[in-house]
């Protein structure tokens, strides 16, 4: 073809020139489109070994992203990743059920700390012992110091009068048969002049007596010799009754007026018509209630005389603790005294009413308080030792620690193997806790220094190769 293309047109060299890069042109358009029908790879000789090399890059990379992404979702797609699995036979075989379960139970390494004595000896590691013990809940509440009713005596005059002397004042320790106070009383001598005339009426009472007692004496004689009749004899013995009842009437007004003058009477060496005021019992005056001068009647209190040798406690319980507090349980009182800061009694009762005001419902301890230490209003703390009225498994306190997953306890299996246990606590106190699961009575814990084993169970949970 370049030789027909020279040969037409001879001797014009611009269009030979033309001529022959047609014939260039025409070539390559032919060379393309052969190649293009061969294989598609007409850019130079370099350029398919290029592409290749891109293309199985990217290959890899989708394959290494694809198992990247598999493994980090493992867990959430294994629910559909194992039916594909096992089409093909390749699902993991399930563990034999039979084996599983006679095979006795055996605690995870992970939650096992290994340790020599050396070990234990730098972390200070102490052991104690898991018992079964009576269950007694420390019942903490504020309380207040009270008299006990039972020793207080409000004292009022025995009769109207004149206030004359007072003895006594509040805050003296006084003794039985003691004088607080003297009165001059009118109702004394009134009392003296009744019992006066009571005596007098009794006399001549027993003077008649005697009298018709001879009378019917003589006529019992005449009778026999007919010197009187009998109904004289008879009329004499009515008189003699009579007489004998008036005896009786006038000693029974005797006694009143004796017993009336004797309670009224004063003090050996008073003055007639004074009225004393005496105090029953041995004790302290907390109240006077009368001045000097001042009249008095028996409606009124004049002294308040307390005996603070036994005293009592009143522990304000509240919601539950009303219900597991019973008589009889030991209680211990902090006061705010330097020298004797802490007292022990027994709850004598809980009140079967609850006050409006506070809520709580009292419980009385009765109190020891010979030298007179507590006083009365005086605030308290109260630790009642409530006994539930069962046992359980306790272990130190010492031995608990916690966790984000709960309380745990390492238990001592060998000499240097420790064993955590995850637990259930019951009531916790703070020399002992109880334990409603994880370890059996009679099984050893580390107590102090057990902190120490927890941190190198996390460190180990954790990765550290430190």
């Amino acid at each position: 073809m370049l030789l027909e293309a020279e040969t037409d047109v001879p001797g014009n060299g611009e269009v030979g020139i033309a001529g022959r890069g047609e014939v260039r042109e025409r070539l390559d358009a032919e060379g393309s489109t052969a190649t293009a029908a061969s294989g598609g790879y007409a850019l130079s000789g370099q350029t398919p070994t290029r592409i290749g090399r891109r293309s199985l890059l990217a290959v890899v990379v989708c394959l290494i992203a694809v198992a990247l992404a598999a493994w980090w979702y493992r867990e959430a797609a294994k629910p559909y990743l194992e039916p594909m699995l096992g089409l093909i036979g390749l699902a993991a075989a399930a563990p034999d059920a039979a084996s599983s379960t006679n095979a006795p139970e055996q605690p995870a390494e992970d939650n096992v700390v290994t340790l020599d004595a050396d070990g234990q000896r730098r972390l200070g590691l102490t052991f104690g012992q898991s018992e079964i013990r009576r269950i007694i809940l420390p019942v903490r509440t504020p309380g207040m110091v009270a008299f006990d009713e039972r020793r207080v005596t409000r004292l009022k005059p025995r009769t109207s009068g004149r206030v004359l002397t007072l003895s006594v004042q509040p805050g003296d320790q006084v003794k039985a048969g003691q004088t607080l106070a003297t009165l001059d009383a009118a109702g004394v001598l009134d009392a003296r002049n009744g019992l006066a005339a009571a005596q007098a009426s009794l006399g001549e009472a027993q003077a008649t007596e005697k009298v018709a007692e001879t009378n019917l004496k003589r006529g019992s004689d005449l009778v026999k010799i007919g010197g009187v009749a009998q109904a004289e004899v008879d009329r004499r013995q009515v008189d003699l009754a009579k007489a004998h009842a008036a005896t009786l009437s006038a000693k029974s007004q005797v006694d009143l007026y004796r017993a009336q003058y004797e309670r009224l009477a004063p003090a050996p060496g008073e003055a007639p018509g004074i009225s004393a005021i005496v105090s029953p019992i041995n004790g302290v005056v907390t109240m006077a209630g009368i001045t000097l001068g001042e009249v008095v009647d028996t409606n009124r209190d004049a002294f308040t005389v307390a005996d603070p040798s036994q005293i009592q406690v009143l522990a304000n319980l509240y919601g539950h603790d009303i219900a597991t507090v019973k008589a009889g349980d030991r209680a211990t009182i902090e006061a705010p005294v330097t020298a004797h800061p802490r007292f022990e009694g027994r709850v004598r009762s809980v009140n079967a009413a609850i006050d409006a005001m506070t809520n709580t419902a009292p419980a009385r301890i009765e109190i020891a308080n010979p030298d007179g230490t507590l006083r009365a209003n005086m605030f308290v703390s109260v630790e009642i030792a409530a006994d539930l009225g069962r046992e359980g498994v306790t272990m130190p306190a010492a031995a608990i620690q916690q966790t984000e997953g709960g309380p745990i306890a390492f238990v001592r299996t060998g000499d240097d193997r420790f064993e955590k246990r995850d637990l259930t606590l019951g009531v916790q106190r703070a020399d002992w806790v109880e334990v409603t699961s994880g370890v059996a009575a009679g099984e050893t814990v580390a107590t102090q220094g057990s902190f120490g084993l927890k941190a190198i169970l996390m460190r180990a949970l954790l990765g550290s190769t430190d």
